[in-house]
């Protein structure tokens, strides 16, 4: 597992941003600097009293002289997004995390990029890079009524305007009521890029289905991991650090990061759900039982990493490279 960057930083700037988001611009403090970063890629947020949540970057340009985010306030939370439109203020001093990105802008001569809600933030950025390049896409964004659009002003301008197309489901344009024509006709040199609820990712994947296109050809990032909700019959296994041989059992009710916090041992720990990537770790020995949404088929049949927030093992024992 590589040693996370934690960077202070300042809130510059905060805007609304539609209704029910809301935009922050974040500079670096005095003696530190913002690396640069490719669309696709989030930071961490450490949010005092709450810890950890993950928004992605959403900046022009992949501009590091200052980090953009955008945070849709969610009744049903964990409680980041309500602290940060309820108590934050520009002047405010937070640490953040240097970017990752899981969710990177892979090559292809055609995009389809597919926004549900708040989802449009890596997608805006991806948009952006693909029209300065030249690139062929149609961006689709859906949210629930016109004055919860975020980003119009850039959505609106050149070189996106002729690119993006909005659907609305108070007027019954959403994903399920109505497929984009695009999405009806197959194309194998198109990749589609998504990002959006549970229930939009699955529909996308259906009618994706449904139209002969080939599953590798979805690249996603989702904001919670349904195969949490679908846990269950879990069986013991141990741990192994390879710096010390030490062993550790982890019970059928515990998890792997939780055993390793337990022994004081030191991990990057952030969203607990198996989307993020922070808690990354590689493996030397043994088979993990994939629970995540980071990792891609091939990095998960490869087995040589495991998010130990949220993954097991298959093996009897797990060796990782700690």
């Amino acid at each position: 597992m590589k040693d996370a960057e934690i960077i202070p930083v300042t809130i510059k700037a905060i805007t609304e941003n539609g209704a029910g988001n809301r935009s922050l611009q974040l500079i670096a403090q005095r003696d530190y600097a913002l690396p640069g970063w490719l669309p696709g890629a989030h930071i961490d947020l450490f949010i005092p009293e709450i810890g950890p949540r993950q928004y992605s970057l959403c900046g022009e340009h992949g501009d590091a002289e200052y980090y953009e985010i955008c945070v849709k306030l969610a009744e049903l939370s964990s409680g980041g997004s309500q602290h940060i439109h309820h108590h934050f203020k520009p002047g405010d001093s937070l640490t953040i995390s240097a970017p990752r990105n899981h969710f990177p802008l892979l090559d292809a001569p055609r995009y389809l990029l597919m926004a549900g809600g708040i989802g449009i933030t890596p997608l805006l950025a991806m948009a952006e890079a693909i029209a300065r390049q030249g690139g062929e896409c149609e961006l689709h964004y859906y949210v629930s009524n016109p004055e919860q659009t975020a980003f119009l002003p850039r959505l609106s301008a050149q070189p996106l305007a002729e690119r993006v197309f909005f659907h609305y489901s108070d007027a019954n344009d959403s994903l399920r009521h109505n497929t984009p024509l695009a999405l009806t006709q197959s194309d194998p040199h198109t990749r589609v890029m998504a990002c959006g609820p549970d229930g939009f990712i699955q529909r996308l994947q259906d009618i994706m289905q449904q139209h002969h296109w080939q599953p590798d050809q979805l690249h996603f990032e989702r904001f919670s991991n349904p195969e949490l909700a679908r846990q269950g019959g879990n069986t013991a296994f141990h741990i192994e650090l390879s710096s010390t041989g030490q062993r550790y059992l982890v019970s059928p009710e515990q998890t792997i990061a939780e055993v390793l916090l337990s022994a004081k041992v030191d991990i990057m720990l952030s969203c607990e759900q198996g989307i993020c990537g922070s808690c990354i770790t590689d493996v030397i020995d043994g088979i993990p039982d994939h629970r995540d949404c980071v990792l891609t088929n091939e990095e998960k049949a490869d087995n040589s990493q495991i998010t130990v927030c949220c993954s097991r093992a298959k093996s009897p024992v797990l060796v990782l490279d700690l």
